[in-house]
């Protein structure tokens, strides 16, 4: 398989962005250290859901109780996910990090999802 990265605009891509990564298939979203800001948390969860594939996320409590208000906000944007330990063994990823499975939006598939490019979009904070 290959990896590929591309630089997203985060959002619901309009009709113009025809050169959106998100106009291509994926087979998954990478999204690490883009959970720190909650006021863009809501442009965020539009981000996975106009990529109509599942998403992998990276999120660590920097601050008490971000961690559940972000499972929460997840919730309520009618995102479902799975939260994962953190692979890391010691230090403040073992203890701050968790990873978060999200699923792949329900409705419409993408056009062209699983056909065509494979590969990995990754994405960055803003």
């Amino acid at each position: 398989g290959t990896v590929s990265a591309a630089s997203l605009s985060w959002g619901r891509p309009g009709p113009e962005a025809a050169d959106s990564p998100l106009a291509q298939s994926w087979d998954v979203v990478i999204g690490a250290d883009v959970t720190y800001n909650r006021d863009a948390w809501p442009v965020l969860f539009e981000t996975i859901e106009a990529a109509r594939v599942p998403c992998l996320l990276s999120a660590s409590e920097r601050r008490p109780n971000e961690l559940a208000s972000l499972q929460d906000a997840m919730r309520k944007a009618g995102l479902a996910f799975e939260l994962v330990d953190s692979p890391m063994r010691n230090g403040y990823g073992a203890d701050k990090v968790k990873l978060f499975w999200v699923r792949a939006p329900q409705g419409p598939t993408q056009e062209g999802a699983g056909k065509g490019r494979e590969g990995i979009l990754s994405v960055t904070g803003v």
